[in-house]
């Protein structure tokens, strides 16, 4: 059984022929997906589709992209949504210096709130860090405590960011398609990460692993992600799919 912890299935591209998509991920192994939002629409959005598919879940908040559109009421809107039964996680939130780097201050005070509510609500985080690693891991650690768990999602740190975020109990990272690319040359960073703290997705519909880049992702093409994984750390590619749904279900899914 495969979870994919990450996946946008809201995009025009994918919900337009979700049946398909979800029966071919079933076809693949996928028992459960977690759709993270980006904003309150997407937020309102998802819990619907979760309402309609059973192996759907949700994670709700604002992602670092979409602070400049967004104010805290829009936060205290999605609040009021947490109590949902198929709401597993507070996310997508973070940091990025990648697109713009105007409203960083905003940034971190939205990811503040966000870690915030997920401790109040004992929720995991999932995590964006594109070009912010460093700031992100350093926000957790200042609000760290046994109530704070997430996923560093599409994980691109070095080996001592790595390392930072392995020594937090209940932190996880996953890596994307991206690392079946001839291009990705940070093949340490997988043979480094213990499996135990390992989370399998696909951020569909970008990020789309070998043989498919170039089309859009979706959930069914995780199995080549975990193949690479499991080539990369010579370990056995079942074996790796049973750590990896065990990680996801610790995380996301013990209070189901």
């Amino acid at each position: 059984m495969i979870i994919d912890t990450h996946a946008h299935l809201y995009y025009p591209e994918l919900i337009s022929e979700i049946d398909e998509i979800l029966s071919r991920a079933k076809d693949s192994g996928i028992e459960r997906i977690i759709v993270p939002a980006v904003d309150l629409t997407t937020s309102e959005t998802i819990l619907k589709l979760s309402e309609k598919y059973d192996m759907i879940y949700c994670a709700l908040g604002i992602h670092p992209c979409e602070v400049k559109n967004s104010d805290m009421k829009s936060l205290d809107e999605i609040e009021k949504l947490l109590g949902h039964e198929k709401v597993i996680a507070i996310g997508e939130t973070g940091l990025d210096y990648y697109w713009d780097t105007s409203n960083i201050d905003n940034q971190k005070e939205f990811f503040s709130h966000q870690i915030r509510l997920a401790k109040a609500y004992r929720l995991p985080v999932i995590i964006h860090t594109r070009s912010s690693t460093e700031d992100a891991i350093k926000i957790i650690k200042d609000n760290y405590d046994q109530n704070l768990s997430g996923q560093f999602h599409c994980f691109s740190g070095d080996k001592e960011q790595l390392n930072k975020v392995m020594e937090l109990d209940n932190f996880y990272i996953s890596f994307c398609g991206n690392i079946t690319y001839k291009k990705f040359n940070d093949t340490d960073i997988i043979l480094n990460c213990p499996e135990s703290k390992l989370l399998s997705e696909t951020d569909s519909p970008f990020l789309p692993p070998v043989p498919y880049r170039g089309k859009r992702n979706e959930p069914s093409y995780i199995v080549n992600t975990i193949s690479k994984i499991s080539e990369i750390k010579n370990t056995d590619e079942e074996r790796l799919r049973e750590k990896l749904y065990s990680n996801a279900t610790n995380l996301f899914f013990k209070k189901i």
